[in-house]
């Protein structure tokens, strides 16, 4: 079992039970304490539990669950396909990217489909299908475990072959940006992916519609001064103040007008 395996479990059992030990952790994955101590040290270092004397304990903050991807596709349509369309205008064309799995990302590749002239490295099924079917762009999927959930690749294989690649930005789609935790993930592997995403780049795009400012979810995925631009939408207000980076927000579309 891969480390992203067992730190998945983790997570898993701390939403039941709260807590959980050492001994019964090396015994049930069949490793070593040592390997289960590396593997909370983590999982600590995430900000996704605390460790405490022969175990750890769930962080005491109310995380929401994700919504499945499906429900996820129809939300907050018209702010993403915005959001896709400014996050276009930030990247020169000639440009390598990464780009991870969501609801998003997948919103910005159907705007990017229209532009064309970019090499896109993504890990989402849809993506490179959206993109590889518009011809203009050289897309490449990565390899890895396909999820049961959202049509993407993951684990071990995935995280290598992201390291063969530099790329000019890295666009990410997380579950929140919060003020003091930064941007965070529900889900382990999609984090360790979008992070060795952002470590491959030079400049990380974020994309995130209003609803997703101020939140907070599982799993670390950085700093806020790490982020060199955070595309939104219109309503949006301004709780986040990135400390380096740039923030681009969208007009408010009629629909948003009338609502407000």
């Amino acid at each position: 079992m891969w480390s992203h395996e067992r730190q998945s479990k983790i997570l898993e059992l701390l939403g039941t039970e709260k807590k959980v030990f050492t001994n019964q952790l090396a015994q049930l994955f069949d490793v070593s304490r040592e390997t289960v101590r590396r593997d909370l040290l983590d999982m600590e270092q995430d900000g996704t539990l605390v460790r405490v004397h022969g175990g750890a304990m769930s962080v005491e903050r109310e995380i929401k669950p994700e919504l499945a991807f499906s429900e996820r596709l129809a939300a907050h349509a018209d702010q993403k396909s915005a959001i896709g369309a400014m996050a276009c205008t930030i990247i020169p064309r000639g440009s390598t990217i990464f780009v991870d799995a969501g609801t998003t990302t997948r919103a910005f590749a159907e705007q990017l489909a229209r532009e064309g002239d970019v090499r896109v490295i993504t890990n989402s099924i849809e993506i490179a299908r959206i993109l590889g079917s518009a011809g203009n762009c050289d897309t490449l999927l990565l390899g890895g475990r396909p999820h049961t959930d959202v049509p993407a690749t993951y684990g071990e294989m995935t995280l290598s072959e992201i390291d063969r690649f530099l790329a000019d930005f890295a666009v990410i789609s997380p579950v929140g940006i919060h003020p003091d935790r930064g941007a965070t993930d529900y889900e382990l592997h999609e984090a360790e992916v979008a992070r060795a995403m952002m470590r491959r780049s030079r400049e990380c795009i974020m994309l995130c519609h209003s609803e997703k400012l101020g939140a907070e979810s599982r799993v670390s995925l950085c700093r806020l001064d790490e982020i060199e631009h955070l595309v939104t939408d219109g309503d949006a207000e301004p709780l986040i103040n990135l400390t380096r980076g740039q923030i681009h927000q969208t007009t408010r579309s009629p629909a948003q007008k009338l609502r407000a």
